[in-house]
């Protein structure tokens, strides 16, 4: 299998070159996803990710690789900007993740607030606050793509407390393909780091409704478990689009529209002007400052993962710190 994933990994980075010089699938300079490029970087992220994903995370799970590809389909369809408007997006993962759950009766209990338990052995609302947590996570993933590295390693990261918490055991995974699959994600992020690509919404869309997949059934596996510990894995993207919906909501603004307004793009824009330093060394350098904060977030959090109360001091120390950042950088940047 070794060998097949080095031809696979060394065909892909070919391919890619191609891509760059064809300028197809490529990025328009200020998107969201491209702050600083001054040339097309091709979104080929999700198309890297198809094949690993689809051999060992599915099997014959037929709707979860249904699920997996209309995703992709559609960030597809989004970097290709055929489907442009932010507003069919929202209701089409809508649709393809209410499809999903319904099928699979998929729920995320218990939350182990004795209130809103009460409330969720109703089913339809148990199913439709499952929606609301892949919707959070995949619209939050694709804003902090939009630093190289930020995402792909934050997934690294989540996939390496898994790995080293034994909870990948529980997706009864051939640990030799799981760790080929992380081989895969290194060298995507090399790629992704050096400018040579980026996840585009193909990428981030599908890698993280795998990730909420993946968690969501470790924790229905392991009830003992505390809930905040699986909501810590992933408070980074899902509090990012809960505080941007938050603030556009304030400010009279569509929550659903773009913008450049967001904790990492501010830490992006500070390095560069406070330190004068090259797009590229302030990107890389934005994306390695937060990803190292939530690294060691969670190796405090994988001490105690059943305690709820340590947790959910963790969650709300994570919570504090953003604000406090944002509103540091906010602030600073008027002033430079």
């Amino acid at each position: 299998m070794t060998i097949y994933l080095i031809i696979y990994l060394l065909i892909i980075f070919f391919l890619n070159n191609l891509i760059i010089k064809k300028n197809f699938l490529s990025s328009d300079t200020g998107s969201v996803h491209q702050l600083f490029a001054n040339k097309s970087v091709p979104l080929t992220g999700g198309i890297i990710l198809i094949l690993p994903i689809s051999y060992i995370f599915f099997g014959n799970e037929n709707i979860l690789v249904l699920t997996f590809l209309l995703f992709f389909i559609l960030g597809l369809l989004s970097d290709l900007n055929i489907l442009s408007s932010s507003k069919k997006r929202f209701l089409l993962q809508f649709l393809i993740i209410l499809f999903f759950v319904l099928i699979n009766k998929l729920e995320v209990l218990p939350t182990r607030v004795s209130l809103i338990d009460e409330y969720f052995q109703n089913s339809s609302l148990s199913y439709f606050f499952t929606i609301f947590c892949f919707l959070v996570l995949i619209n939050g993933s694709n804003f902090i793509d939009g630093l190289n590295g930020l995402l792909v390693g934050y997934i690294l990261i989540i996939f390496f407390y898994l790995y080293k918490l034994n909870l990948i055991s529980s997706l009864d995974l051939n640990n030799d393909d799981f760790l080929l699959f992380i081989v895969t994600l290194i060298f995507l992020l090399s790629l992704n780091l050096n400018n040579k690509l980026f996840l585009g919404d193909s990428g981030s869309y599908s890698l993280s409704f795998l990730l909420g997949f993946i968690l969501i059934k470790i924790y229905n596996l392991n009830l003992q478990i505390s809930p905040y510990f699986i909501i810590l894995l992933l408070w980074y993207p899902c509090f990012e689009n809960l505080f941007s919906i938050t603030r556009k909501s304030i400010l009279k603004l569509n929550p659903l529209k773009p913008d450049n307004n967001h904790l990492h793009q501010y830490l992006f824009i500070f390095l560069k002007k406070k330190f004068n330093y090259r797009d590229l060394v302030a990107n890389n350098l934005a994306s390695i400052l937060i990803n190292f904060f939530n690294f060691t977030i969670l190796y405090i959090a994988s001490i105690d993962i059943y305690h709820t109360k340590f947790q959910l001091c963790l969650l709300l120390f994570c919570v504090t710190i953003y604000l406090i950042c944002f509103r540091v950088l906010k602030n600073s940047l008027k002033l430079l």
